[in-house]
């Protein structure tokens, strides 16, 4: 086993994720090919200096710290344990063991692990048994890039208003592999989070993260079709119960409102085309178990506000908000939801809509995979947040 570190005392310390409290039970038992296979099949983290990486210089040197001996060492953090932010530095992945070139400066040998934590401990000769890593690390299972999984921060909201906020963006969450429940110092890891933002989106700044965030919340990021169709549609069953059931009453009923607004019949018709796409999609919905036997959707805004949760957590990671300003985005997501949503379930089909109907084009791929499947994961998880929150008054 490595060389502990001072501890915090361990009566008052909660660990943050399942990840800390593995490695807590590897380090007690003295066990150190068990504390190292969770340390290499965790996501870890170190920090670079933050000009330098936004400048994207070639070499970049990891930040060091004194390992209980005394020497300078590499330092890494599992995601639970990240420090609190810090303008100067930021947090990068980092695949462990670390390359050679990695070991800069012959005076570096130690790897100190989550320093002040109970979960942490010191290994001073990692440069040396790196082999020995790499060895252990091969035979662990790889995780694959639609691996989904349902990560949560015990130590982080799980009930109130920004816990609801956060399980609205959980789709994502659950599909990125991240902790659903955090506002936090990242969201992947700075570089990827800024190239996220940058590629993606379009986003390099402040200024236009902002103007993302309130389109997102208004619901403008998506097209307007969708939603004047399902608006359309829930009118209809309201007034007329079971009207739901008949295509044929929506696209009247719709072509009857697009024509008094002015609408041309080749756009009219374009429109009618969209209600064919999203039964069939109900239909699949259906069958999957993402939509009860009668059940349709109500709104596709779920995928705006969705959205605007990770955006938020995207936008705190890549030093375009304040972590103030990200909450605020996460709990006004979780308001507007419950103004147009009854339940989770209601809400995850609204979410998963608008997403196919933007990306999928009806071939039931990775966008309709990667939706339906934390859809599941959260539905049915007892202990994730969809069966704990209430969805109506968080």
């Amino acid at each position: 086993m490595g060389m502990p570190i001072k501890n915090v005392p361990g009566a008052s310390w909660v660990p943050p994720t399942d990840v800390e409290r593995a490695l807590l039970d590897a380090r007690s038992r003295g066990d150190r090919d068990a504390y190292l296979s969770v340390l290499l099949s965790a996501d870890t983290f170190s920090y670079k200096p933050k000009d330098q990486v936004d400048r994207r210089k070639l070499v970049i040197n990891w930040l060091t710290e004194k390992g209980p001996d005394g020497q300078d060492c590499l330092v890494v953090y599992t995601r639970g344990e990240l420090p609190p932010r810090r303008p100067d530095v930021v947090a990068c992945a980092v695949s462990l063991p670390f390359p050679p070139e990695e070991w800069w400066g012959g005076e570096l040998h130690g790897l100190l692990v989550n320093p002040g934590s109970p979960s942490g401990t010191y290994f001073p000769d990692a440069k040396r048994d790196r082999k020995r890593w790499k060895a252990l690390k091969k035979n662990l299972p790889k995780r694959g890039h639609d691996a989904d999984r349902l990560l949560t921060r015990h130590t982080g909201p799980l009930f109130g208003p920004l816990a609801h906020g956060l399980a609205c963006g959980a789709h994502l969450a659950v599909h990125n592999g991240v902790i659903w429940n955090e506002i936090g110092d990242v969201y992947s890891s700075y570089e990827q989070d800024v190239e996220t933002l940058r590629d993606s989106w379009g986003v390099t700044d402040r200024p236009n993260w902002h103007a993302q965030t309130v389109a997102l919340l208004e619901g403008r990021n998506s097209p307007w079709e969708p939603e004047f169709l399902l608006r359309v549609r829930d009118e209809l069953a309201r007034q007329h119960p079971g009207a739901h059931r008949d295509p044929s009453a929506w696209q009247r009923a719709a072509a009857g409102v697009l024509a008094q607004r002015g609408v041309g019949p080749q756009a009219i018709d374009q429109l009618m085309g969209l209600v064919a796409k999203v039964v069939r999609y109900e239909e699949r919905f259906r069958a999957d178990g993402v939509l009860p036997p009668d059940g349709y959707v109500v709104s596709a805004l779920g995928y705006d506000f969705g959205r605007a949760v990770n955006f938020a957590r995207w936008g705190l990671s890549a030093r375009f908000a304040e972590p103030s300003e990200a909450e605020q985005a996460v709990v006004k997501a979780g308001e507007l939801a419950r103004q147009v949503y009854r339940t989770w379930e209601e809400y995850s089909a609204g979410y998963i809509l608008g997403r196919v109907l933007r990306f999928d084009d009806e071939s039931f791929g990775h966008m309709y995979g990667s939706a339906v499947v934390p859809h599941r994961i959260l539905t049915q998880d007892p202990a994730g947040p969809w069966r704990n929150l209430p969805f109506d008054r968080p």
